[in-house]
């Protein structure tokens, strides 16, 4: 039954909430304690954990550090960036990057084990086993992200009725959300936008692009927007990603002559990397 609601979900809109889920709340508070700890730092002090690609793009985006996709400014946002890596690239030393985050590295193991298991939900509602999506070589990318949205932040970074957070689709197969103040808008399949409540002990679950790709469209990425802020607001943001250079393309079993393949081969590799380097400013 479980796997069928998440299933219709995934169908018909995307997104649908967690409740029951199993991660302590305690942990959650913690995790946003420790950003906020991190966030109160000097620009010069959180600048020396500072995300580039020899850092396999963990650690901290200052404000204005990320292009928007939709405009020529750039997002209202800091953001801190803790998760796995890959040794298919320069290792960096994940330890420094985790080190003032213990809480919240114990949050993304448990947002982790969660997500393994919506995933497996998501893979026996499509008739498929309910390991096809985890079943590959090599270390998933998860991340977990620490948001901060402030009132204070200049919102000259963009046009004048910008979102805080432009319009997009998360490259990763769904992603967990948990936010301490409302903001988050996610767009329906209709096409309206529609506000994302915080809701408390629940988590909010989207479904990403690889998913959509690996579907055949049959489960649906949700785009979704921060709104302009006008209370200093926080989210915790956690990314289910495959391996590094996964190949995603429509499985087979998904394809049939009503339901041709919709979309091309993605490397979740190289590409995704790229993607990265185009919307971080230097």
């Amino acid at each position: 039954m479980v796997a069928v609601n998440i299933g219709d979900a995934c169908r018909r809109q995307g997104y649908f909430f967690v409740h029951d889920h199993g991660v302590p709340p305690e942990l959650i508070c913690d995790a946003y304690s420790e950003a906020r700890r991190f966030y109160r730092l000097t620009l010069e002090e959180k600048s020396k954990y500072d995300t580039a690609e020899d850092s396999q793009f963990l650690g901290y985006r200052a404000l204005g550090r990320e292009r928007s996709r939709v405009h020529r400014g750039t997002e209202s946002c800091e953001q801190y960036r803790i998760g796995n890596t890959t040794d298919e690239l320069a290792v960096p030393e994940a330890d420094f990057y985790h080190a003032q985050f213990p809480q919240s590295l114990e949050l993304f193991h448990h947002l982790t084990r969660l997500s393994d298991g919506l995933l497996a939900a998501c893979a026996l509602d499509l008739g498929l086993d309910e390991n096809t999506f985890a079943d590959h070589p090599g270390t998933p990318l998860h991340r977990l992200g620490l948001n901060r949205y402030a009132a204070s932040h200049p919102s000259t970074s963009g046009p004048k009725n910008a979102s805080a957070m432009s319009p997009h689709v998360d490259l990763s197969l769904l992603t967990i959300l948990d936010q301490d103040e409302p903001g988050l808008d996610v767009r329906a399949a209709d096409g309206t936008w529609l506000a994302v409540p915080a809701v408390p002990g629940a988590l909010f679950v989207f479904i990403g692009d690889y998913l959509q790709r690996w579907s055949n469209g049959l489960h649906r990425a949700a785009p979704h927007r921060v709104n302009k802020v006008r209370n200093d607001r926080m989210s915790i943001q956690y990314k289910h990603r495959p391996a590094y250079g996964v190949v995603i393309a429509p499985l087979d079993d998904l394809t049939t002559t009503s339901n041709p393949t919709r979309y091309p081969p993605l490397d979740t590799g190289p590409g995704y990397m790229t993607v990265l380097k185009s919307i971080l400013n230097k």
